[in-house]
């Protein structure tokens, strides 16, 4: 066949060198010239340069990585042939897929659910989203395997295969940037339910609206996820109890207050995580143990180091306001909070309410390209909550990522938190969140 590649980041230099090993012609197509001699080295055409999208007919199939918008007009003529990783992959795995979505979380429920089914003894493979494209693992599949794939909306908009089991995490805007709006957003994430047949399995945030209507697109079987209310299937939380729910019977897995990750939004994502490998067969005391060990990812309110009596978190992962105010609220102590980065189109007014209604936010310091828009929403939200403060909140504007963590330092004393958690992209200032973590966690290491 003749293949097209658009696209040649983590998912297009998968594909091709799964294709080049299966012995077909391809072509890479991208903006960048920076491959072109180790891709023609590699036997590779390259369609590379500003007009990467023009004239792309003539090809039998065409791979769109999903940094590039599916309804592009320039994709218009070539719609028959137009295909992704993630479509291509659900229609040739041999086993089952689990499948994870959501605006945050996915990278923490997936990796869980990985430990678990694999502590119980499962042949399980990770991939998607989280970095590694699962044509990596394809010709390793074998039909009593399981594969887990952490699914974002763009790799979801083209789909037209569900997951035996799919698990969707809270909704709320994001990468307006990339979808025209939040109905586009939302669409996109649909299909990860919408193909399902009655043999399969949707776990679902009920605490969120726009996860919670998803049972209304599905013939699956539904199980529930909630903190806020016990479900009649799947798994919630109650007086301090991680419990799940199949039929009549309720089984505690776990206490609030004896896991390692933070914050009520990483209870919800323990609570996915169980249930999910509660329908896949995992032994209630295989989810117990594991659960209880799982430190949780990097960049997700990652514990660095504690000096001076300070204590410091990297939550670099943190792209969007939703995902700050979660932080946010994990902590009781006073915190420097550390914000902004590259702008996707994200509404701020929410998380500026949340630092400005709650008193143990002493400092915000501001960076990067969404500073003015973050500085506008608080002190917006400021003024119409005037006398809700005993002490003035600190707004401070950092001109590099540095400065905003020396400032953060300095005004930090003992018993305070720093907390990195942007709200924003990271492509201002870094290749992506992890460049922008791994920064700040080496400043916070090297303080001695």
């Amino acid at each position: 066949m003749k293949i097209a590649i658009v696209g040649y980041g983590v998912e297009g230099k998968a594909l091709a060198q799964y294709f080049r090993k299966h012995g077909h012609d391809v072509t890479v197509c991208d903006v960048s010239e920076g491959s072109k001699k180790e891709l023609e080295k590699n036997k590779i055409h390259t369609k590379l340069g500003p007009h990467y999208l023009q004239n792309l007919g003539g090809f039998d199939l065409i791979f769109r990585s999903p940094g590039i918008p599916y309804l592009k007009k320039e994709f218009d003529p070539i719609r028959k042939q137009l295909t992704s990783a993630t479509k291509y992959f659900f229609e040739k795995c041999p086993c089952a897929i689990v499948g994870v979505t959501g605006t945050k979380g996915k990278g923490t429920v997936s990796t869980l659910l990985f430990e678990i089914l694999k502590a119980a003894g499962r042949k399980v493979f990770l991939g998607g989203n989280i970095g590694k494209s699962p044509m990596e693992f394809l010709d390793e599949l074998a039909p009593r395997d399981l594969v887990i794939l952490e699914l974002s909306s763009f790799q979801l908009q083209d789909l037209q295969k569900s997951p035996h089991v799919a698990v969707v995490l809270g909704i709320t805007p994001d990468h307006l940037d990339h979808h025209k709006d939040m109905d586009e957003y939302v669409d996109a994430k649909r299909n990860i339910v919408r193909f399902q047949g009655p043999k399969d399995f949707a776990v679902l945030d009920m605490d969120n609206k726009q996860s919670a209507s998803f049972e209304k697109n599905t013939k699956a079987k539904i199980s529930g996820v909630s903190i806020e209310k016990p479900v009649g299937e799947g798994g919630f939380l109650k007086v301090g109890s991680l419990i799940l729910k199949h039929g009549k019977t309720g089984m505690i897995f776990g206490e609030k207050n004896n896991v390692k990750l933070l914050g009520n939004h990483n209870i919800k994502n323990i609570l996915a995580a169980a249930a999910a490998a509660h329908i896949l067969g995992a032994p209630i005391e295989v989810i117990t143990k594991t659960v209880r060990e799982f430190r949780g990812l990097p960049h997700r309110l990652e514990f660095v180091k504690e000096a001076g009596g300070v204590k410091y978190y990297n939550d670099s992962a943190s792209t969007n306001p939703d995902t700050a105010i979660a932080a946010l609220r994990a902590f009781a102590a006073p915190t420097i909070l550390i914000a902004g980065g590259s702008d996707k189109n994200a509404d701020f007014s929410s998380m500026a309410q949340e630092i400005v209604e709650r008193p143990n936010i002493k400092a915000v310091v501001l960076m990067g390209q969404t500073k003015p828009k973050i500085e506008h929403a608080i002190e917006t939200a400021a003024a119409k909550s005037p006398a809700r403060r005993s002490a003035p909140l600190e707004l401070i504007s950092a001109d590099s990522y540095q400065e905003a963590f020396m400032v953060a330092r300095t005004i930090s004393s003992p018993g305070d938190i720093v907390l990195l958690s942007p709200a924003c992209a990271s492509f201002d200032m870094f290749a992506n969140y992890k460049e922008r973590g791994d920064i700040f966690r080496n400043f916070v290491l090297d303080m001695g």
